[in-house]
């Protein structure tokens, strides 16, 4: 692993840090060129500001939530994100909550810019997921399966290799024609698929939820069962 990219004295800069900074920069890059025709460019830029701050804080507040003991002892490290420790869907389940609000107050049109914004999700996860690998949080069980690296499974790496993939189909399917709110639904769908298998292959305590599975896939198995209802009724009324 490689945490640290460089120190300059006692000020360091992080691997996963940076990784994420670059997601953002490069999801942002992505939702500005696709969501010229909806709103301003000066409109998506003050959205993105408070989405990212927003998706940040709930992300945070998740991973704190789920190792409360801990950081009770050590409330200064709560607010050391740079350091790793962000839960993907405490962000997201916070940003579409404010997001909700925001677009409904400007009155923006959420159903198309969500489109816009998934594969922007799927494209910045992937760098998110390649800082965890250099962190060494998120990582695998022990395994002598030959994709092993220091004999556990690279989750991070399966993780980002998905996304990856998940960012490619969700772009093509948006330059074709679709309902407004398809591409993300998609994603709901497809993300939750890949973060429930990887699940499987987690070393790290996450601790247990309903039917001896990780919050992280309960929670998919909620959003996929989600996603299928939205997709069965996108098809039914076309």
């Amino acid at each position: 692993m490689y945490p640290e990219l460089f120190s300059i004295g006692k000020f360091t800069i992080y691997t996963y840090g940076v990784l994420v900074a670059l997601g953002f920069f490069i999801g942002m890059q992505y939702i500005v060129r696709y969501s010229k025709n909806i709103i301003s460019k000066q409109q998506i830029y003050d959205f993105l500001f408070y989405v990212i701050l927003v998706g940040i804080i709930g992300a945070r507040i998740f991973y704190v939530f789920l190792d409360m003991s801990y950081y009770l002892s050590h409330p200064l490290e709560i607010i050391q994100v740079w350091k790793g420790g962000l839960v993907y869907y405490g962000g997201f389940a916070a940003v579409l909550i404010f997001a909700f609000f925001y677009c409904k107050y400007k009155k923006f049109n959420i159903v198309k810019l969500v489109d816009i914004f998934a594969p922007a999700l799927a494209l910045g996860h992937f760098f998110g997921r390649i800082g965890c690998f250099f962190s060494g949080c998120c990582y695998g069980k022990n395994t002598d399966c030959f994709l092993a690296i220091a004999h556990k499974h690279p989750t991070q790496l399966y993780e980002a290799l998905g996304n990856l993939i998940i960012f490619f189909i969700l772009n093509k399917f948006l330059q074709q024609k679709h309902k407004d709110g398809y591409v993300f639904v998609l994603y709901m769908l497809l993300y939750s698929i890949l973060r429930f298998g990887v699940e499987f292959f987690r070393g790290d305590d996450r601790g247990i939820f309903f039917f001896g599975l990780s919050p992280a896939q309960n929670i998919s198995i909620i959003i996929f069962m989600i996603a299928m209802t939205l997709i069965f009724n996108m098809y039914r009324n076309k």
